[in-house]
């Protein structure tokens, strides 16, 4: 988490009844978008404009910039995301959907917004959709409650 995002979570826990309304000053950071490249996985399938992250490495710093005024100006638009079949065991399909790889970027930067403000607000034993926890984790933390738990 970059240190911008830390005081967004500190300033979210001491001001809970807060309204955000500037949030596409950091959406739109250039340093924040760079971080959310570096983070995506290299081997991730390329969504309806074909481009990998490889191909998006070459110019990236102007890349990010045009990226970041695009956001800035709201001229910013999602693309279509590519829709792939995927068969299932019972021979019924399960559809899956590929964004391309700016509009990871722009998803991933989101992401670590939201979280920064909302994370907070959460409690310990809340495991749905939340950042390193999972369900299995959730049914863990169950069973050792009702295992654990004294009946009288």
């Amino acid at each position: 988490m970059t240190t911008e995002l830390i005081h967004l979570t500190q300033w979210a826990r001491q001001q809970p009844q807060a309204q955000y309304n500037a949030l596409m000053g950091l959406l739109s950071h250039p340093e924040g978008l760079m971080d959310s490249f570096e983070a995506q996985p290299d081997n991730k399938a390329a969504g309806i404009d074909k481009v990998s992250k490889a191909e998006y490495a070459q110019g990236v710093e102007e890349r990010i910039k045009a990226l970041s005024a695009g956001l800035r100006s709201l001229n910013y638009r999602p693309q279509p995301v590519r829709r792939v079949y995927i068969p299932k065991g019972n021979g019924k399909q399960r559809p899956l959907g590929t964004p391309c790889f700016e509009d990871r970027i722009v998803q991933h930067r989101l992401s670590g917004i939201l979280q920064a403000i909302w994370e907070p607000e959460f409690r310990n034993c809340s495991y749905g959709f939340r950042p390193y926890r999972n369900a299995h984790q959730a049914l863990a933390r169950l069973g050792e409650i009702v295992t654990n738990h004294n009946t009288q």
